[in-house]
């Protein structure tokens, strides 16, 4: 039994979680044993902790630190301190930074890497879907890697489309690594942790509550040098992930949907607080190089395009995150439709877009999307509501 690892666990229970305190705590202590074995004396006179904080320390009752580091041996979870060479290094500078990572895989290297966030709706429409994905991909192509909260909707997409090109990816979860939760993606949390990893600040078997997402949001947020945001409404817990972006100082993108769509009223609204809004994950590979990182691969990192031919990229972009996973059947689509008239097919949804919305979203040029269309329209499988745009028919 590893007690430097189980006095880390007694310490956060006892500070909890998304603590501001966590990096003060180590100006005045040098270690967890300081804290457990210091009189009640001298942990009022650093003036750190709350009342209740204290009557938890001086219990120094570490029952519930061996049971969670138990289960952690159990499950092969690994507890990556703030003072382990795994923890992240950007994270560490965010003022609430967690004291302890609950981690299944490996966290890359990041110190080295550029990490960037694609985070989104839950909700998100089948374009911000195959948007999500194509960037996820794109980034992932030039080794940067993808993190994101593995939630449904835009989360999945981008984890998706890292993983679907070998790519990189961290999924940092509002729960326990091993709680029942979105069991759905269950697998995909699998895969992420043999090419990258999940990570949680919770304990195992740490249930989710509202509070817990937008605890983790931060840590989402603290990884990365820039956070994307795909699609969000009002009220979508995207938003907080983006506050906490410029809260650190951090550079924000997002995708601009339709103006007065209230699917994009949130993301939109982020363009006036400073957000840059881009269409591709070339964009923000350009930004990454415009700054002076002064590593290798700021140097090296190419753009997509110049790296895989036209036909790749598209069967990429023609992906199985739109899969049906309540065992729905996929609509078969004639074989005669062209490669381009598939595209289009999977970037439009029941909701109406216009064909200059599918450009942006398939990457297409203008005309080659009016005649994809013209080529769905004859097939019987789109139809255009006039004044809107085009949807599928069902």
């Amino acid at each position: 039994m590893n007690d430097r690892v189980i006095l880390w666990i007694w310490l956060q229970s006892c500070i909890g979680f998304a603590s501001s305190k966590a990096k003060k705590i180590f100006e005045f202590f040098e270690k967890p044993e300081d804290i457990f074995i210091a009189d009640e004396k001298i942990i009022r006179e650093s003036g750190l902790f709350t009342e209740r904080t204290i009557e938890k320390i001086m219990q120094k009752d570490l029952n519930y630190a061996k049971k969670v580091y138990n289960d952690c041996i159990g499950l092969n979870y690994k507890v990556v301190s703030i003072f382990d060479a795994e923890y992240p290094k950007r994270l560490k500078e965010i003022s609430d930074c967690p004291l302890l990572l609950y981690v299944d895989g490996d966290i890359p290297q990041t110190e080295n890497l550029f990490c960037a966030a694609v985070v989104g709706s839950r909700a998100a429409t089948e374009t911000s879907l195959k948007i999500a994905f194509d960037i996820g991909a794109g980034l992932a192509l030039n080794d940067v890697l993808v993190v994101s909260g593995g939630a449904d909707g835009a989360d999945t997409a981008a984890h998706k489309g890292a993983l679907s090109c070998g790519g990189e990816t961290v999924c940092v979860l509002g729960c326990g690594i091993n709680e029942n939760y979105l069991v759905k993606n269950r697998a995909l949390r699998n895969e992420i942790a043999k090419h990258g990893a999940v990570i949680s600040e919770y304990p195992p078997f740490t249930s989710n509550q509202r509070y817990t997402f937008i605890q983790r949001n931060r840590i989402i947020a603290g990884i990365c040098e820039c956070t994307l945001v795909v699609q969000a409404g009002m009220h979508s817990g995207a938003l907080s992930t983006a506050e906490q972006t410029l809260k650190n100082k951090r550079k924000l993108f997002i995708i601009r949907g339709r103006k007065n769509d209230p699917c994009f009223e949130g993301s939109n609204s982020l363009e006036r607080n400073g957000a840059t809004p881009v269409k591709n994950h070339s964009e923000i590979l350009d930004w990454y190089k415009s700054k002076d990182h002064g590593t290798v691969q700021a140097e090296n990192i190419l753009n997509e395009k110049t790296k895989y031919p036209a036909k790749v990229r598209n069967q990429m972009k023609l992906s199985s995150i739109f899969e049906k996973d309540d065992g729905e059947e996929k609509k078969i689509l004639p074989e005669q439709l062209t490669e381009n008239a598939v595209l289009v097919y999977h970037t439009i949804s029941d909701t109406p877009f216009d064909s200059d919305d599918i450009a942006m979203a398939a990457e297409l040029d203008a005309n080659v999307v009016k005649a994809a269309l013209t080529e769905l329209e004859i097939f019987g499988l789109v139809r255009e509501i006039v004044g809107k745009g085009y949807i599928r028919k069902k």
